[in-house]
C-alpha cells in the first residue's frame, strides 16, 4: 500500500477558527472534519506548551503521542500487507508515502530515524539564534522522515514550536500569504 497525501488543506479562516476554539461553534457548509482536525491541532498544542513547562525531553513516544493528539478525532485504522496501524493513536506508518513526486523513508526505517531525532542532546544546550536553527532542523528532520500516515505537517510545526516553547521563545507562525513558499521550501 502507498499513501499519496496532498498537502494538508483546510478552508476554515482565521476567524472561523477563533470561533470554534473560544465558543464551539461550527461554520454553516464547511467540513466536520476540518473543525476537528483544528480542535485536534490545539488540544496537542496545550498538551505541548505543559510538556514544555515541564522540560520534557523528546522521545519516540512523546512525538507518537503528538502524533495521536494531532489525529485523534481525524485518524484511522489502516489495514495494509505489512500490519496494521492506527493514525488516531500515533502509530507509525507500515505503508510507503509520497507527496506529489516525493518520497519519504521505508516505513522499516522510521522508528530508527525518530530514535536519532529525538535523541538530540542540543535541546538542553543551544542559545540564542542556535535555538530557531534547532527548531528548524527539527521540523525539516521531521517532514523528511513522514513517520505518520497522515499529519505529519502539522506534528512537524508542533515540535518546532515545541523547542520554541521550551526555550520560552517565541513561537513561529506559517502564514496562509507565505504557504506556498513554505511548502516549496520543504
Amino acid at each position: 500500500m502507498v499513501f499519496n497525501k496532498k498537502n494538508e488543506v483546510c478552508s476554515l479562516t482565521e476567524t472561523d477558527t477563533k470561533v470554534l476554539l473560544e465558543n464551539d461553534i461550527t461554520t454553516a457548509g464547511k467540513p466536520l472534519k476540518e473543525h476537528l482536525m483544528i480542535k485536534d491541532h490545539f488540544t496537542a498544542f496545550q498538551n505541548i506548551k505543559e510538556q514544555a513547562k515541564l522540560k520534557r525531553k523528546l522521545s519516540l513516544e512523546f512525538i507518537q503521542e503528538i502524533g495521536g493528539l494531532v489525529m485523534k478525532n481525524t485518524g484511522s485504522f489502516t489495514n495494509t500487507i505489512l500490519g496494521n496501524f492506527d493514525m488516531s493513536k500515533g502509530d507509525l506508518r507500515l505503508a510507503q508515502v509520497y507527496v506529489d513526486k516525493k518520497y519519504f523513508p521505508d516505513y522499516k526505517k522510521v522508528p530508527n530515524l525518530l530514535e536519532q531525532l529525538s535523541a538530540n542532546e542540543k535541546i538542553d544546550n543551544v542559545k540564542g539564534i542556535e535555538i530557531l536553527k534547532l527548531a528548524a532542523d527539527i521540523h525539516y528532520d521531521f517532514v523528511y522522515i513522514h513517520p505518520f500516515g497522515d499529519g505529519n505537517g502539522r506534528a512537524s510545526r508542533l515540535l518546532m514550536n515545541y523547542i520554541q516553547l521550551y526555550h520560552n521563545e517565541p513561537l513561529i507562525k506559517i502564514f496562509t500569504e507565505d504557504r506556498t513558499e513554505y511548502i516549496d521550501a520543504k
